[in-house]
């Protein structure tokens, strides 16, 4: 029986499970799936940022990094501007996924990569290349990567942050952690956040169980992330949307088949 840890946070954790089961139930394959988030979110109310001024303003472009920029965006907003309308400007996400929840908050169409769902990928679209003396808003948590305002300011864009969430530590017990090494064979992991924390929690005797693990990772970035040893089985998926995660997970089982 496949053992199955999936690191998300809670919400976008029980589809990517019920997915899972979906699969395994469909090819008669025996799983035991258990999910845990090694950070928790909660709202951020930005202190170097008016939400009202925010949404008072002109943007000629708006990205939010996540579904939970997303949604403690429109929480906001219900709660401190009720009577504002949302900025009308080109929106951008970097998956499907983010792209609906956003669409959902704005009201506009949002654009996001065709193929590959990442940064790198987002950052590549024709709409984001002549971007001089525009003005950019990122909705994003608290201290989250600056690669997107890099790129935008080198290419001449004025870039300001709404930043609307922060990650707290959620560090898993030493039972726990002792429970996974006995039984998890597969990890899932979709962000650098996460993947960050778990490994921060891992003690330095489970190195060996960490590298006999399957790795289902959501982009080339995480499994650069890896320690040296780790990644010997390493999946990496489209994007961190559930059904790539899934889809990278079969194409693992699939190697795994054809080496027995």
């Amino acid at each position: 029986m496949k053992r199955i840890l999936i690191l998300r946070p809670e919400a976008q954790a029980a589809e990517l499970q019920q997915l899972v089961q979906e699969h395994a139930l469909s090819q008669g394959v025996r799983i035991a799936t258990e999910s845990a988030s090694m950070l928790e979110i909660k709202g951020y109310d930005d202190p170097s940022r008016s939400l009202a001024d925010t949404l008072r303003a002109k943007w000629d472009g708006a990205m939010m990094v996540s579904v939970n920029a997303a949604n403690y965006f429109a929480e906001q907003a219900r709660t401190w501007a009720p009577n504002l309308a949302m900025p009308r400007c080109r929106w951008f996400a970097v998956g499907p996924v983010s792209a609906e929840a956003i669409a959902r908050v704005v009201a506009r169409p949002v654009v996001c990569p065709w193929r590959e769902h990442n940064s790198d990928a987002l950052l590549a679209l024709p709409e984001l290349q002549q971007v001089s003396d525009q003005r950019w808003l990122i909705v994003r948590g608290r201290s989250g990567r600056e690669l997107f305002a890099d790129t935008l300011r080198a290419r001449g864009a004025q870039v300001e942050y709404l930043e609307v969430y922060e990650r707290v530590s959620n560090p898993p017990t030493a039972a726990q952690m002792a429970k996974w090494q006995q039984n998890i064979d597969t990890i899932m992991v979709s962000s650098a956040e996460q993947l960050g924390a778990f490994l921060a929690a891992v003690p330095a005797d489970s190195l060996d169980w960490l590298a006999n693990c399957t790795w289902i990772v959501a982009s080339h970035r995480l499994q650069q992330l890896l320690p040296a040893g780790i990644g010997k089985h390493v999946m990496i998926a489209d994007s961190a949307a559930s059904f790539a995660m899934v889809d990278a997970w079969q194409r693992a089982m699939q190697v795994e088949k054809d080496h027995l």
